[in-house]
């Protein structure tokens, strides 16, 4: 699967929502409203990628959970306190509401699909997104990879073409050649 192009988001975890809504307006004109943290982060990453995604792409994103804040609010108020909960909580707390999103800023009309990471992240979602390939339902993949342990990271990269053989289970063997585009936020 080549590489056509990588980007790469770091921040600090006290970079707050206003921050990357500001960041991520650089890059899109009308960024969508009410969407949580985890769907920022990821939409950030993708966003510098979005003149190379043609429409026929597959997207392919993965976060250990979905954002922490919205599902702690969730649970808070159903579990908790026994109410409804809000429709932003809601709708933000089905864990393909990230690629929903980065798919319709993209103009992305593929299989779109959301994994817990694990150790073998990058591995699972080539493995994913070749399967789609190699079957032609697509002619690219975006794969993302958001993680906030600490700090957050999110990571992105847009491939075209099948392969056969082994997956790299590695952003950085997987973009070796490609100019990543880096952006780090404080």
């Amino acid at each position: 699967m080549p590489v056509i192009a990588a980007s790469e988001i770091h921040g600090l975890a006290s970079t707050d929502d206003k921050q990357l809504k500001t960041a991520l307006g650089q890059w899109l004109d009308n960024p969508p409203r009410r969407i949580d943290r985890l769907i920022l982060q990821c939409l950030l990453a993708a966003a510098p990628l979005k003149p190379q995604v043609r429409s026929n792409c597959g997207l392919y994103l993965a976060s250990a959970h979905p954002a922490r804040a919205t599902m702690g609010a969730l649970l808070e108020a159903v579990c908790v306190q026994h109410k409804q909960p809000k429709p932003f909580e809601f709708v933000n707390s089905v864990s393909n509401a990230a690629g929903f999103h980065i798919a319709q800023q993209l103009g992305i009309n593929g299989p779109n699909l959301f994994i817990g990471a694990g150790e073998q992240v990058w591995a699972q979602l080539q493995a994913l997104a070749n399967l789609d390939l190699q079957d032609g339902l697509i002619e690219q993949a975006l794969l993302l990879v958001c993680d906030e342990r600490g700090d957050f990271c999110v990571q992105a990269l847009l491939l075209e073409g099948a392969v056969s053989g082994a997956y790299t289970n590695s952003f950085a063997e997987l973009s070796v050649g490609i100019k990543v585009m880096q952006l780090h936020l404080e």
